[in-house]
């Protein structure tokens, strides 16, 4: 199947993939090749696409959407980001920040949220981040 991972300002991978899981609004969501058509939330977490001639791409991706349709998978994101350019010295400073976010109004408390979680998200997989980039196939 091809898979399509793109942003307002970029497109982070063109190409094809034997697997996609998303991190759904709700949690994970997985794609195969003869998936039926689904569209859906995305939330903050990991995209892991499995490659066909061997290995893992590993980005970290945070709302939009995500659509299946035929044999494409179209990842509609705001932010997308290959997980081996993420610094978790940064990361961890972004988390500070939204932490240190007082909130207030029932919007601002809910952005804070949103920003907390997905700083969380982008922290576990910078820490993790040897991980990141194409990884090879387990066999």
């Amino acid at each position: 199947m091809n898979l399509s991972i793109v942003t307002p300002e970029t497109t982070a991978y063109e190409g094809p993939a034997d697997l996609v899981v998303v991190p759904g609004h709700d949690g994970e969501v997985a794609f195969l090749p003869g998936h039926a058509p689904f569209v859906g939330l995305l939330g903050a977490g990991e995209l892991r696409c499995h490659l066909p001639e061997g290995g893992t791409r590993h980005f970290f991706l945070a709302g939009g959407v995500v659509q299946v349709v035929g044999g494409d998978v179209s990842v509609l994101a705001e932010t997308v980001t290959a997980v081996e350019e993420l610094d978790a010295t940064k990361v961890r400073a972004e988390l500070e920040k939204a932490l240190a976010d007082k909130g207030g109004e029932a919007d601002a408390e809910s952005a804070r949220a949103k920003a907390v979680a997905a700083a969380r998200a982008k922290l576990r997989l910078a820490e993790r981040g040897a991980h990141g980039g194409a990884t090879p196939a387990a066999h």
